[in-house]
């Protein structure tokens, strides 16, 4: 029995590896083609400063009241806000309390690293929150 377990283990391990490589594959192309695809980026969040916060504030804790409260937002709004988001491939969800989804980043943003051009075009701590004496859009 155990050696079957340890059989099991290994091509588990050895699917996680295949795994790992496809996804650092997909990756490398994704950053190859980066202008392409921060102008899409760009297009999501051509709105403003709104729907920037939500994304941030989206870190795999919170569900729609959570991140309206946390921003001091109506939660109509957030909830509109996350289920664009959503739909456009930039979130999901990971978790369910209840009634309530919690919502989190997808890997695509690590590696376009929308987190950090989103701080930095609107002002934002990566909470989501504005950095004191930031512009508003």
């Amino acid at each position: 029995m155990e050696d079957r377990d340890q059989q099991i283990l290994s091509r588990l391990a050895h699917i996680q590896h295949k795994v790992d490589s496809i996804d650092e594959t997909n990756a490398f192309a994704l950053r190859a083609d980066e202008q392409k695809h921060m102008g899409t980026v760009r297009n999501i969040f051509k709105r403003g400063k709104r729907r920037a916060q939500v994304y941030l504030a989206a870190d795999g804790t919170r569900g729609v009241s959570e991140i309206a409260s946390h921003l001091r937002m109506k939660t109509p709004n957030v909830s509109s806000d996350l289920g664009i988001l959503r739909e456009e491939g930039l979130l999901e969800i990971v978790d369910a309390r209840g009634r309530q989804s919690i919502y989190a980043k997808k890997p695509i943003d690590r590696t376009l690293r929308i987190t950090k051009y989103l701080c930095a075009e609107y002002k934002l701590k990566p909470d989501g929150r504005a950095v004191a004496g930031g512009k508003r859009r």
